[in-house]
C-alpha cells in the first residue's frame, strides 16, 4: 500500500513480437499510452508456452492470430500501429510517381503501409521489401536500386539498413525516412480500458478486504486495542484514496496523451500542477465508443473514491 498509480497493483504486461526489434516497438508504443505503470517485459510470440507469465500481452496486428492460439484473447491488446502524420509528409514529399522501396522484416506491415499512403493520395510507386520474408539476393538487388526507402526508424537505422549485412549495397544519393509508429487512438484506448479495468477489479478487492478487516476489528478486539485497530484500518484506507486519485490523474493524462501521439510522440501537453479535466456536461460523439468507456470507467472509478471518503468519515 502507499505506492502510487498502476504499479502499485503489480500489473505485468508483455510486449509480443515476431522478433526483438519488433518486441520492443511494441512495447516503446505502450509506454507512451500508459508510462512506466507497470512491470513490462518483451516476449517472441513463437516462444511463448502458456499465460501464465503476463496479465496482458500485447502486440501488433500481425502477431495477434498467432499470440490467440497461445493467449487467451480477453488478455490481448491488439495495438493499430501507424506512423505519425509527420512521417506522411516526408512521404509526401517525395516526387510523385518515383520508386518508394518499404524496408521490412516482413512483407505484411509493407502491404499495410502501401494501403495507407494511397489512401492519404500519396502517388507512387511502393516496392516491398522483407529482409527475413525474401532471399537475400533479392534484398540486396533492390538496395542497390532504390533512391528512396521508409520504414520503421528501428528497422532502417543502424540496427539492420544501416548495419554492415546491408549498408554496402546502398546507393550514395539514399533517401531514408524512418516511422516511430504509434497506437491509433481508438486502440489507445482499448489498452486503457482494459488496464482501468483491472485497475478498478483490483481497488474493489482491496476496499472488501480492509472493510472486512474493520469489520472484524469491531468484534473481536479488545476495548484496550480498539482504537488502536481502527486507526490502523483508516491509514489504509486514506492510503488506498491517495492511490485511487493519483491513478485517476494519470487516467486523465494518458488519455489525453494518446490524442497527441497521433501527431507526434514528441508532444507534452500536460502540466500535472494542473491535470486536464475530462467536461461534465460534453456529450460525447458518436463512434468513439472506446473514448466512450474509459469515461464509463473514470465516473467508476469517481464513485469508488467518494465510498472510500465515507469509510473513512464513519472511522
Amino acid at each position: 500500500m502507499g505506492r502510487k498509480g498502476w504499479s502499485s497493483l503489480n500489473l505485468r504486461i508483455a510486449a509480443a513480437g515476431s522478433n526483438q526489434l519488433n518486441a520492443e516497438e511494441v512495447l516503446g508504443a505502450a509506454k507512451m499510452i500508459i508510462g512506466n505503470n507497470a512491470s513490462f517485459t518483451t516476449v517472441i510470440t513463437d516462444e511463448i508456452v502458456n499465460a501464465t507469465s503476463a496479465d496482458l500481452f500485447i502486440c501488433a496486428a500481425t502477431q495477434a492470430e498467432s499470440l490467440a492460439e497461445v493467449v487467451p484473447r480477453n488478455k490481448i491488446i491488439v495495438l493499430d500501429l501507424m506512423p505519425t502524420s509527420q512521417f506522411f509528409v516526408q512521404v509526401a514529399r517525395i516526387p510523385a510517381h518515383e520508386s518508394v522501396y518499404i524496408f521490412n522484416s516482413n512483407l505484411r506491415y509493407p502491404a499495410r503501409l502501401t494501403k495507407a499512403c494511397k489512401k492519404l493520395g500519396i502517388e507512387a510507386n511502393f516496392i516491398s521489401i522483407g529482409y527475413e520474408a525474401m532471399p537475400k539476393e533479392k534484398v540486396i538487388a533492390a538496395l542497390k536500386e532504390a533512391k528512396y526507402i521508409i520504414g520503421i526508424t528501428k528497422l532502417v537505422g543502424k540496427t539492420v539498413l544501416l548495419s554492415e549485412e546491408y549498408a554496402p549495397y546502398l546507393r550514395k544519393d539514399v533517401v531514408i525516412i524512418g516511422s516511430t509508429r504509434v497506437a491509433s487512438m481508438q486502440s489507445a484506448c482499448m489498452l486503457i480500458q482494459w488496464v482501468a479495468s483491472y485497475f478498478h477489479q483490483s481497488i474493489s478487492e482491496q476496499v472488501s478486504m480492509l472493510t472486512n478487516k474493520l469489520k472484524s476489528s469491531v468484534v473481536s478486539s479488545k476495548e484496550s486495542d480498539y482504537a488502536r485497530n481502527l486507526a490502523s484500518v483508516a491509514q489504509d484506507l486514506e492510503r488506498l484514496m491517495a492511490e485511487n486519485n493519483h491513478s485517476m490523474l494519470t487516467m486523465h493524462d494518458v488519455v489525453m496523451q494518446s490524442f497527441a501521439n497521433q501527431i507526434s510522440p514528441d508532444i507534452m501537453m500536460f502540466d500535472h500542477g494542473h491535470p486536464p479535466k475530462l467536461p461534465a456536461q460534453d456529450k460525447p460523439e458518436q463512434g468513439h465508443s472506446s473514448s466512450n468507456e474509459i469515461v464509463k470507467t473514470l465516473e467508476n472509478i469517481n464513485c469508488l473514491s467518494e465510498k472510500l471518503t465515507n469509510l473513512s468519515c464513519q472511522i
